[in-house]
């Protein structure tokens, strides 16, 4: 897989995440019923993969990719922005610059 096809995927499932601007916790994510998928995207970038509790008995289940660590997130974010649309990159960017700024 590359970094283009990552890219993609994070732009239509993924969000990124911060949690409290006083424990500059950070975060990104991608929620899907597709674990293989998502095992890929570990595979290139760690983190790690969990199940999400089904909010009805007839649904897939849905499972949780994260990668939580300020230093792999930056490291996540600075590799996807070059591909990235004009939104995501705004806000990959504001989070970079807090993160900079901390």
């Amino acid at each position: 897989m590359s970094i283009e096809w990552a890219a993609g995927l994070f732009e239509g499932e993924g969000y990124i995440r911060k949690f409290s601007p006083l424990k500059h916790d950070y975060s990104v994510h991608i929620k899907m019923t597709d674990l293989d998928i998502l095992e890929r995207f570990e595979e290139m970038f760690g983190g790690t993969i969990k199940r999400r509790p089904l909010t009805a008995a007839h649904h897939k289940p849905i499972w949780d990719w994260r990668l939580g660590t300020k230093a792999k997130v930056k490291n996540f974010l600075l590799l996807m922005l070059p591909h990235f649309g004009y939104r995501r990159t705004y806000l990959a960017q504001n989070l970079l610059d807090a993160m900079d700024a901390c």
